[in-house]
């Protein structure tokens, strides 16, 4: 939970002076220190923000607020019994992440913002921009699916994807004070959607695909792309926006809302602006060229799959775009780190290829198979299953996606509070008729155990949709999971078993 945003300075801020065009009710003006919207880290001279959420009301919780002290409510609809002054505004959540911005000290001026957004590859993208920016000697922060790293001390385990605005502000102020020179945001759906990122002006947007998911969230596919085509509301007048040009689904989402960015094209059709080429690929890594205006640059990534190509490309063309050097751009992305449990190959001297990844849904789980098919001379072996409580319409689609391997073992991923049987069912009615898993376990280390077990010479097995997480979520509770350890855990039994010394495992 975020905790409250408070200006350095210690004073009382006035409401119609920051939002001039906002309502009052029971006042003239609101006074207040600090700003939250959760009922729980009020206190006095708090602001409290009454958000209507996907699962809560905010406006329920006032009473709780202004119990705990708070000075004020600020809501997007008059409030009846609240004896506290109201500041009614059209846009809750937007001014909320607004005046975040202002009482942290507007640490985005100081900052050039860039903004990754996308079905997949939002955290490869971001990676390799870090990597680059590091490469040209800049000092770049980076808020994302796995870390976030005020770009001087060690990074902290991630929350959520895009963190809330408060905590956004309080990240953006540290990397400030650390004299930070960029901050790299992976921006999901929700956040658009929530204007979390509201108060920045982005130098730089990247929109990686736009594909199915989170349809539990935002209702439909039209609404999870408008929310998507969002990401250009927040970027500055002379922003750069880096667009996959292969993607139809791109161009239809920016054509739902006015823009007077024209966007900057990468991909591997000879229309882009950027076009990619391909120069090798292996089941480690791959080489490719982008050829734009008269220049040709060739690149190295620490990284399999043509999916992992076009994630190198656009980082590549927005850190051209910023004014990076080709030196550094080639030098950034062949020495990138690359984020856990993205293509991250296990390997104790087995006969066969095992990697993990964080593919979760129906077009990520597609572009995995089919970029291993061609660089793998065995089978393709698919690990997968679908989390609960979430997008119940892609699940069928995981399983025709999941049916282009060669061998398909079905099994749990945070099942949350819902059935693992259920789930099972609602994914095996996407396979073709006759068709189904050629094994299925609810227990996710037996299944891993089984596909490695069942892997031969040169087969790739690929262990599917929780990629870096460190923990299953089953009926409310975290149980410490690792699909990494249980690799190594099934792969060193199996090289036990035939006699083979296995690389040690980890503790």
């Amino acid at each position: 939970m975020s905790q409250p945003i408070a200006s350095s300075v210690v004073s009382s801020h006035s409401m119609r002076r920051l939002l001039p065009s906002a309502s009052f009710v029971g006042c003239g003006d609101l006074l207040f220190r600090n700003i939250s919207s959760h009922s729980k880290n009020c206190g006095p001279g708090t602001l409290f923000v009454a958000v209507a959420g996907s699962n809560n009301n905010g406006h329920n919780y006032t009473q709780e607020a202004i119990s705990r002290g708070a000075c004020g409510v600020l809501t997007s609809v008059p409030l009846v019994g609240i004896n506290v002054p109201q500041c009614v505004v059209s846009d809750v959540r937007r001014c909320y992440a607004w005046l975040c911005q202002y009482l942290a000290g507007q640490p985005a001026n100081s900052l050039e913002v860039l903004g990754v957004t996308g079905t997949n590859g939002k955290t490869t993208i971001c990676w390799m921009l870090r990597s680059i920016l590091k490469a040209a000697s800049k000092k770049p922060g980076l808020l994302g699916t796995i870390e976030y790293d005020d770009s001087a001390n060690p990074p902290t385990p991630a929350t959520m994807t895009t963190p809330d605005a408060s905590e956004i502000a309080n990240w953006l102020q540290q990397m400030a004070r650390q004299s930070a020179s960029h901050a790299v945001l992976e921006v999901s759906s929700h956040a658009l959607e929530q204007k979390r990122i509201a108060g920045l002006s982005l130098r730089a947007a990247i929109i990686s695909n736009i594909t199915h998911d989170h349809l539990d969230y935002h209702g439909n596919l039209k609404s999870y792309i408008l929310a998507k085509s969002m990401i250009q509301d927040f970027c500055a007048s002379n922003a750069d926006l880096v667009i996959n040009g292969d993607d139809p689904i791109i161009q239809e989402a920016l054509s739902l809302r006015p823009c007077n960015i024209d966007p900057i094209t990468v991909g591997f059709s000879t229309s882009n602006q950027y076009r990619i080429s391909v120069l090798e690929q292996s089941s480690r890594n791959s080489k490719f060229e982008i050829s734009f205006d008269s220049q040709t640059l060739e690149l190295n990534v620490p990284l399999p799959g043509k999916h992992n190509i076009i994630n190198a490309a656009l980082a590549a063309t927005t850190a051209s775009r910023l004014g990076c050097s080709n030196e550094e751009i080639i030098s950034g992305i062949a020495q990138a780190k690359m984020p856990c449990g993205r293509m991250e190959k296990i390997d104790l001297g087995q006969n066969f290829d095992c990697y993990i990844d964080y593919a979760h849904t129906p077009d990520a789980i597609s572009n995995v198979i089919n970029s291993m098919k061609p660089l793998v001379s065995g089978r393709i072996i698919c690990l997968f299953g679908a989390g609960g409580n979430r997008d119940r319409n892609k699940r069928p689609m995981m399983a025709l996606a999941a049916h282009q391997a060669d061998l398909v073992v079905l099994t749990s991923d945070n099942s949350r509070d819902e059935s693992v049987h259920q789930i099972f069912h609602e994914i095996c009615e996407g396979f073709p008729d006759g068709c189904g898993p050629d094994y299925q376990n609810e227990d996710r280390a037996q299944a891993i155990a089984w596909a490695i077990d069942h892997a031969q010479p040169n087969d790739c097995v690929l262990l599917l949709g929780k990629g870096h997480e460190t923990g299953q979520e089953i009926l409310g509770k975290v149980h410490q999971f690792d699909d990494r350890h249980q690799a190594r855990i099934a792969i060193a039994n199996r090289l036990a078993v035939t006699g083979v010394t296995a690389i040690k495992v980890p503790a």
